[in-house]
């Protein structure tokens, strides 16, 4: 970060993640009945990367039994902030939420892409739903997180239905 993602990523590790603990409060806000788990539109290799490293988070957020929903930080294969799709093609991965969502398989039940990357082939698990997530105004973040909320109680509710 201090070079400012000059430098061309080759890969990422995070040295030290299996011997760092979560903080115990955000382990214990993954036990309680929650809504959804989300994951926001940050960037998956280093801001959300070095949390889901650290042992015993990726299964307290399964474990939890909410929907796990990610906002993809990519808008038409783009990121409005930040060095994601840099990095994305520097690893050789395609920048499009197609990607993000591979990135998080297993983890992630939903995916919230933008309504610029409709269309793009976008449908493996997980499930992939579309909206804007451009976030400018405050209307607009409402908007989201109401979307964002609606799609994990479909999900929800496809999954009782499923069950039942």
């Amino acid at each position: 970060m201090r070079r400012r993602c000059e430098p061309v990523v080759e890969e990422l590790r995070f040295t030290g993640a299996q011997g760092a603990k979560a903080h115990p409060a955000f382990m214990r806000s993954l036990e309680g009945p929650l809504r959804a788990i989300v994951i926001c539109p940050s960037n998956p290799f280093i801001s959300i990367g070095p949390i889901l490293a650290l042992p015993g988070v990726r299964e307290a957020m399964r474990a939890n039994g909410a929907p796990v929903i990610a906002v993809s930080p990519l808008i038409g294969g783009r990121a409005i902030k930040g060095p994601t799709a840099k990095m994305m093609a520097e690893l050789g991965m395609p920048r499009s939420a197609e990607a993000i969502a591979a990135h998080y398989r297993g983890l992630v039940d939903v995916l919230i892409a933008d309504d610029a990357d409709r269309g793009t082939g976008v449908s493996e698990t997980p499930v992939i739903t579309f909206e804007s997530t451009l976030m400018i105004t405050l209307e607009d973040r409402e908007r989201l997180a109401r979307a964002v909320l609606g799609s994990a109680d479909r999900y929800r509710a496809a999954k009782n239905r499923e069950n039942s």
